[in-house]
């Protein structure tokens, strides 16, 4: 493409003029000029010595006079070196500006003007570059236009950012002589962290968003009195990024005059509050802290859990009284951080904290805002891991995170689990010893995801294998219960084809049948074969919660202090199976509690605190209906002597039977029962199958005493036979059957090793 060096001159002219105008502007700005000489006679950094006697001493004014004119000397005599400082800069500016222009004509300008003459034009080199970045990130054709809008905005960003002279970039320089604006506040430093510090600021990343929020905190701390601030949102949702961008905010000069040279002090008030044990020393230590902050004066003070500090009890201090009497000042301001719960609690009812604090929400961010959060990050992650990120890798971080993470909310998160996904990938590269830049395909978000939750994430062929062969993986452990068994997998075949989309839990099931026959078993052959192991299995006895105040105990209580054993063990295992074990004891409350986790894949706990419940497979027990089971499969309470040489037809308890049975019993209702899964039903243990059971039971006893004494041991039939008849009752199912085979054997066993009977290597036959 053949160039024209006429524009390309102009808008270089135009540009040089714009860069001599911004930084004449510029430079009042970074010197503090205007600030500093409205301050010229203001003590140094706010040293004033007050009158602390009763009556008039000529000479204690004389003193305090001699002082407080020392500081103010003292702090004009700095302002005006800077100022000073300033003004021959300026000049000098000025005055070489002529000079500076015939050089940039004469000399610059015609070599900038060859060298744009010889390079490729500023449209062909962004075709190159978007060419390059559509194959790299762009993995799907249906993509092509967000991708491409993405590469518009990532290279407006570059081409702004090599614009340095832009007054926004400009003033973007923290200006000299902040510091001077604030008084020495040397007791209060050993117990805050500076926000608005260089130090804290490096440390720091830029946020995405948040321009409401920070546009209502920056309206509120500009208020002449009562500007103080309480940010309310859940744990995790950002609230403390909030002012940190804020406090970006300052640093950089980009508020209002208002908050222009303030300190955003960041109180620990743990350390502040275990100085003293007695509380009125503590509350008097606060106050000198206090003092101190309002005599530097531009001073904001950040608490976290500002709810502990203005109620008492288990935990907390009351210092409602000193915010009344500090807040109201223009010196000093606060902003504090709470959680809806805690705000409605302890704030909201506070008529004093209500009256002197703003609320202002901070929620969690939205999809879509996550997303361009995430879009604008990846360049950081490309550059630190030397990988290639695609949108689809990106969007897929969203989507995954946005289902399977749920005790970060976003962007955080995403951002989580987006540098985790990318650590992955770049280890593996290194450890392939990859040559080229490696690039990020979505499906190793899930591998990721995979491994730091243990929970399947997508339908891998492992996944399909399972799913095919469930019935034969869980007849391994549970035995002779083929009917339940496939009505059990089918459903869950059914739950899975919905994996990572459905807000439910993974699977819900009401497990019905007689004690012993297999449930529990079932749970932890599904924990085993989903989650790895049987240590994924999460077991509650609901007979033990049947009043509301056991309740209080599962969910959690605020009077206690305690967080639930519920909602305890769900956020330490979110990914596992929940066995509710006899549910039906359990206190009406509890069950209707139960009914909203099936529904909508979470509940509250007793501190308003959402538990997610999407990630677990959820299978509740009932022993109710087990004399209808036994009536309908025709079990008897005595076995008869031909048990061995019989086999009974039995026939298979139909569900639907015992659904209605349980109804029309008022046990359960039907729009409990509709809301599970399954409702799967277990035969008593059948006369055929309790032989069958007994000698699998009995070739254990036989391996662990051969394991310990290396003694060989053969039990007759009739052995295990004269067992059953005469201690085994089939209504309590395998459980007493299994105590009855191993009692019977094991006092065998040991009287004859008591007596010497039998040694190692010998065969017994019992």
């Amino acid at each position: 493409m053949k160039k024209d060096a006429l524009p390309y001159i102009r808008q270089a002219l135009k540009d040089y003029v714009e860069i001599v105008g911004n930084l004449i502007v510029f430079f009042p700005y970074f010197f503090s000029f205007v600030p500093l000489l409205k301050t010229l006679f203001y003590p140094w950094k706010h040293i004033v010595t007050k009158k602390e006697i009763r009556g008039f001493s000529f000479s204690e004014y004389l003193n305090r006079l001699f002082l407080n004119i020392m500081s103010s000397c003292i702090g004009a005599s700095m302002r005006l070196s800077l100022i000073s400082f300033f003004i021959l800069f300026e000049t000098a500016y000025i005055l070489t500006l002529p000079i500076t222009t015939l050089i940039y004509i004469l000399l610059l300008l015609p070599f900038k003007t060859v060298f744009f003459l010889i390079q490729p034009t500023e449209e062909e080199m962004k075709e190159k570059s978007k060419s390059a970045f559509m194959a790299s990130h762009c993995l799907e054709k249906k993509n092509t236009l967000i991708v491409s809008s993405w590469f518009e905005e990532l290279w407006n960003k570059e081409k702004a950012a090599k614009k340095w002279w832009d007054k926004k970039t400009l003033f973007a320089y923290p200006p000299l002589a902040r510091d001077w604006a604030v008084g020495y506040t040397p007791t209060l430093d050993l117990y805050v962290e500076d926000l608005t510090s260089s130090t804290y600021q490096s440390t720091q990343r830029h946020i995405v968003g948040r321009k409401n929020e920070l546009g209502e905190m920056q309206e509120v701390l500009s208020k002449s009195e009562e500007a103080n601030i309480v940010l309310v949102g859940e744990e995790g949702v950002g609230k403390r990024t909030v002012v940190d961008a804020l406090a970006r905010l300052i640093y950089e000069g980009q508020t209002g005059k208002q908050l222009a040279y303030k300190r955003i002090l960041k109180l620990n008030m743990e350390k502040i509050l275990t100085t003293f044990t007695d509380l009125k020393q503590r509350e008097q230590f606060f106050e000198e802290l206090m003092d101190e902050a309002t005599q530097a004066e531009r001073v904001i003070l950040l608490i976290e859990n500002i709810d502990k500090y203005c109620a008492s009890g288990d935990g907390r201090i009351d210092l409602t009284g000193s915010f009344e009497k500090y807040a109201r000042q223009s010196t000093i301001q606060f902003v504090g951080i709470t959680t809806p719960f805690f705000y409605q609690r302890f704030i909201f009812a506070n008529e004093k904290m209500n009256r002197l604090f703003t609320r202002i929400d901070v929620k969690e961010i939205t999809k879509d805002e996550a997303l361009s959060t995430i879009l604008h990050i990846i360049p950081q992650f490309e550059l630190r891991y030397s990988l290639t990120i695609p949108y689809e890798t990106g969007k897929a971080v969203i989507e995954k995170s946005e289902f399977y993470i749920t005790s970060i909310p976003f962007p955080e998160k995403a951002i989580e689990l987006l540098d985790q996904t990318a650590v992955h990938s770049n280890a593996q590269a290194q450890k392939n010893a990859a040559k080229q830049k490696v690039a990020i395909p979505p499906e190793q978000v899930d591998i990721v995801l995979t491994e730091k939750t243990h929970i399947p994430t997508r339908m891998t062929d492992d996944m399909r294998s399972k799913l095919l062969s469930l019935e034969h993986l869980i007849e391994e452990r549970v035995v002779f219960q083929s009917d339940a068994i496939s009505q059990l997998s089918a459903a869950i075949r059914r739950s899975f084809i919905l994996l990572g989309k459905r807000k439910k839990p993974l699977a819900t099931f009401l497990f019905l049948g007689p004690t012993g026959v297999g449930k529990t078993e079932t749970a932890k052959a599904l924990s085993a074969i989903f989650f790895g192991s049987e240590s994924y299995l999460t077991r509650f006895d609901m007979s033990l919660y049947q009043s509301k105040d056991d309740i209080k105990a599962l969910v959690g209580s605020l009077e206690s202090g305690q967080p639930g054993l519920l909602s305890k063990a769900i956020r330490e295992l979110p990914y596992a199976v929940l066995l509710l074990d006899e549910l039906e004891k359990a206190h009406p409350d509890l069950i209707n509690m139960f009914l909203t986790v099936i529904d909508e894949g979470y509940f509250t706990d007793g501190f308003g605190k959402r538990v997610d419940c999407k990630n677990l497979i959820i299978i509740a027990t009932s022993n109710a209906g087990a004399d209808f089971i036994y009536k309908q499969q025709g079990v008897l309470d005595k076995l008869s002597d031909a048990i061995k040489d019989t086999v009974v037809d039995e026939s298979q308890s139909a569900t639907a039977n015992l659904i209605d049975h349980l109804i029309q019993s008022h046990i359960f209702s039907p729009e409990f029962l509709n809301r599970f899964d399954g409702v799967i039903s277990y035969n008593a243990i059948s006369n055929d199958a309790i032989m069958s059971i007994a000698k699998k039971m009995s070739q254990s006893v036989q391996d662990t005493i051969y394991n310990l004494y290396q003694i060989k041991l053969s039990i007759k039939d009739e052995t295990l036979l004269a067992a059953i008849q005469k201690h085994y009752n089939p209504r309590f199912g395998a459980r007493n059957l299994e105590h009855v085979v191993t009692t019977e054997i094991e006092d065998k066993i040991a009287t004859l090793l008591l007596e010497k009977k039998v040694g190692e290597g010998q065969t017994i036959i019992i």
